[in-house]
């Protein structure tokens, strides 16, 4: 996979995928709540296929989660990394197809029942694209309760760059 990384505004991503699925989440009465680190947060990556990620795993959060419910979406920043978190209320990933989840075209049965139009790619492509960049991706999930998939990204080294040469003067 080749990936074009460069410096971009991960917040301004995450709030404009989020607001592709209004409709969607109106029709279902769920609420997307954000909490994002920092009005900006410059992560140096593929634009485009983080873009792919954060909407395949909203698109899934939106399919699984019961209406009246809400999918929140967080940000944390730790040892030099953003950590990037889509989390539902929904109907959680059965213990026996947890480690199953990333592989192809892999449905768990209550998926399959659900909804018979997925392939089974979304998180397997969604695994490729964040190993590609030298990153991970993991779910925790709890059936009948819900799933959160939480995935690493490499802070821009932009921001440290600046703040280096401001020091030396």
């Amino acid at each position: 996979m080749v990936l074009e990384r460069e410096d971009f505004n991960i917040n301004s991503i995450i709030r404009q995928t989020a607001s592709t699925f209004e409709g969607r989440c109106k029709d279902k009465m769920i609420g997307i709540e954000l909490a994002l680190t920092g009005k900006s947060m410059y992560v140096n990556a593929d634009k485009t296929r983080i873009q792919q990620v954060i909407y395949n795993l909203v698109d899934n959060a939106i399919k699984f989660s019961h209406n009246n419910s809400v999918i929140k979406i967080e940000t944390t920043e730790k040892h030099g990394k953003l950590f990037v978190s889509v989390k539902d209320s929904g109907i959680g990933i059965p213990k026996e197809s947890i480690g199953m989840v990333f592989d192809r075209f892999y449905k768990t049965d209550i998926s399959r029942g659900k909804d018979k139009k997925g392939t089974g790619l979304g998180l397997s492509i969604t695994r490729e694209i964040i190993r590609a960049h030298g990153e991970n991706i993991n779910v925790i999930s709890t059936e009948g309760v819900g799933t959160e998939f939480i995935f690493s990204l490499a802070l821009s080294k932009e921001d440290d760059d600046d703040i280096d040469e401001n020091d030396d003067i």
